[in-house]
């Protein structure tokens, strides 16, 4: 059993690395800097958040916080709890800077200061649920975060021994190198994997963190070694840690210094441990035997709540009690104590853009290549298609018919190599969450990510096409001409990526794969119709003419006529009609090859804009 030191503090001997990792008992160093030499109070009064829900058509005002009034000292563990729908995470977001600011009333003060955008890079945030890459290992996982969360001055050795040592704390060693895994993959336990979450927000030692339910889902041996671990870090590393917890154990109780018991966001006692048994002792309520006070607390809130004002009863005994005022004496004498204090330091990214887009580079393309799968599976279906396409247009003639040929050619390729662009909608909307947790806490710029994101997928879209372009280019009989050939490259390749930026946009946006599908597979559907191959561009109605001229299959459609036709310009396909006379009737007559190729290139750099300016929204991570 853990031994209670003062303050509920445990010495480094006590954090036992039991359950599923390692047996060994370590410290996890960590080199001293401006920022992690400071402390962090946080002081809550008053605070309170309303919002708007709608009961049979009426706007009716919820209270989630009601004047709540607490504090979380560093070398500290503050302990959240509460029945469900408690607003036990509502606080805690509040905290975290998670709501809008203007949303709540009340202050919020760090050190004696309002709560500033600075706060959210000196503190972490570990949520419930475990985001993480389920094909990176535990220790790739906990280097790439040391590689974006610590200063590009460290050296590498060093980043790499304090992933070590954290690995030995969080008792990860025996699956060091195993994959993390998820539902689908196979990987660590939940234990584990509960812990390389906690350790992705660990690795950059942060003043303060708050954790979402940490032992959610874990066996009581794994429970307890998560909360030793975070107790152990508050006292040693003097940092102030927050988290949310329901029905702890005794031995965890001793792992903690406070608790703060809520119920639908009212205070229902705040203080030490042995202060919840006392207060309800006082209110004619004894702890039975063989329960702690936690649980003892949480069972007469459901009790009271079953009565009619039986939960304002609670409330109104709290703040009446000589716990509250004390509190609130405490509060004040922080607060003015800590008003002359240094202002937070407020770093700025840990490393540069450049650092940070080798780092999310690197990543990426680990998760590419560790499934092989995706990538092969797209190269059989250009195989098979070009295939399919090359013998069913197969030496397509210099007639009326080689017309037609060559036109149907190029409309089902285009087709298929943007309809089936979707594939890289679930690999955004996997990693999305992944995305959110690391910007908000400022692990690295947004437009680090958009930019290592398409560096990486543009080779493998330029070997979709080369591989396509082998298979069907001198089957269907195109201009025997090098520098058609590569030209007709280059226009798939750009094809490709115009698509893969516009899926990436809308992987920006949409709530999940099934809408991303449908709403993806509309709008190309609808640029497929607009873009003159159904109906050339003189056909087009003046009011439409717009969707022709922002349709990604217009441009290298034109292209590809035009680089086809250009290189045979001495044919005559039929009636006299020479290659020009063929382009006019297709309503191709005045392309500009280089026109378009720079219209296709605008096109993935402006949809990787409005990639970024969207993922901008979704860092922000705020609720109103």
């Amino acid at each position: 059993m853990a031994k209670p030191l003062q303050n509920g503090a445990l010495n480094s001997s006590d954090v036992e690395t039991g359950g599923e990792g390692s047996s060994a008992t370590s410290k996890c160093s960590y080199s001293a800097s401006p920022e992690n030499n400071l402390t962090y109070n946080v002081v809550v009064s008053n605070l309170t958040y309303k919002v708007e829900t709608k009961v049979e058509k009426k706007v009716k005002e919820k209270i989630l916080l009601n004047n709540v009034t607490a504090r979380a000292n560093h070398s500290e563990v503050l302990a959240i709890a509460g029945p469900s729908g408690s607003s036990k995470t509502t606080f805690l977001d509040a905290l975290a800077g998670r709501i809008e600011r203007k949303s709540l009333k009340g202050n919020i003060l760090v050190n004696g200061k309002p709560m500033g955008s600075s706060f959210k890079r000196i503190s972490g945030y570990v949520m419930q649920d475990d985001n993480l890459f389920p094909l990176l290992t535990t220790r790739e996982t906990l280097m790439f975060s040391a590689r974006l969360r610590l200063s590009n001055s460290m050296p590498m050795s060093e980043k790499a021994q304090r992933v070590n040592s954290l690995i030995q704390q969080l008792g990860l060693a025996e699956c060091a190198d195993t994959r993390v895994g998820d539902e689908k993959i196979r990987g660590v336990s939940g234990g584990e994997r509960r812990r390389v979450s906690i350790g992705v927000d660990l690795i950059h030692d942060p003043a303060v963190l708050f954790l979402d339910e940490p032992t959610s889902g874990l066996d009581s041996t794994s429970a307890l070694h998560v909360m030793q671990i975070l107790s152990h870090m508050a006292v040693t590393r003097q940092r102030t840690v927050v988290l949310t917890i329901h029905q702890p154990s005794y031995r965890i109780l001793e792992t903690t210094n406070r608790f703060l018991v809520m119920a639908k966001g009212n205070v229902i006692f705040h203080g030490e441990i042995h202060g919840i048994i006392k207060h309800f002792h006082g209110l004619g309520h004894p702890l039975p035997e063989h329960m702690n006070g936690v649980e003892f607390a949480l069972d007469l809130i459901e009790e009271y709540q079953e009565q009619p004002d039986g939960l304002q009863q609670l409330v109104e005994s709290y703040q009446k009690s000589h716990y509250a005022k004390e509190e609130q004496l405490l509060i004040a004498a922080n607060t003015d104590a800590e008003s002359i204090a240094v202002e937070p330091h407020k770093p700025s990214f840990a490393t540069s853009f450049f650092s940070q887009s080798l780092v999310l580079g690197h990543r990426n393309m680990i998760n590419i290549l560790r499934t092989p799968e995706l990538f092969f599976s797209r190269v059989g279906l250009m195989v098979v298609v070009g295939l399919t396409l090359g013998t069913l247009f197969l030496r397509a003639g210099i007639s009326a018919k080689g017309v037609d040929q060559r036109q149907g050619f190029f409309g089902f390729l285009l087709a298929l190599f943007i309809f089936t662009s979707t594939e890289a909608l679930p690999v955004f909307l996997n990693e999305r969450q992944i995305f959110i947790r690391e910007t908000s806490r400022g692990a690295y710029r947004v437009s680090a990510y958009v930019l290592s994101q398409a560096l990486v997928i543009l080779p493998f879209l330029f070997v979709l096409a080369m591989i396509f372009s082998c298979v069907s280019y001198f089957m269907v009989g195109l201009a025997k001409d090098a520098g058609a050939f590569f030209s007709f490259v280059f226009i798939l390749f750009l094809t490709l990526a115009v698509a893969n930026a516009f899926v990436a946009f809308m992987a920006s946006f949409v709530p999940d794969m099934t809408a991303g599908n449908a709403l993806s597979s509309a709008l190309f559907a609808y640029f497929f119709l607009f873009s003159g191959f159904f109906i050339p561009r003189s056909g087009i109605p003046d009011y439409w003419i717009w969707v022709h001229y922002l349709s990604i299959f217009k441009y290298p459609y034109e292209a590809l006529l035009e680089i086809e036709f250009g290189h045979l310009k001495g044919a005559i396909w039929y009636n006299n009609l020479d290659s020009n006379s063929i382009k006019s009737l297709l309503s191709v007559g005045k392309v500009h090859l280089w026109i378009n190729v720079i219209a296709m290139i605008l096109f993935v750099v402006g949809y990787r804009v409005l990639f970024y300016i969207a993922l901008r929204f979704k860092t922000k991570n705020i609720r109103s």
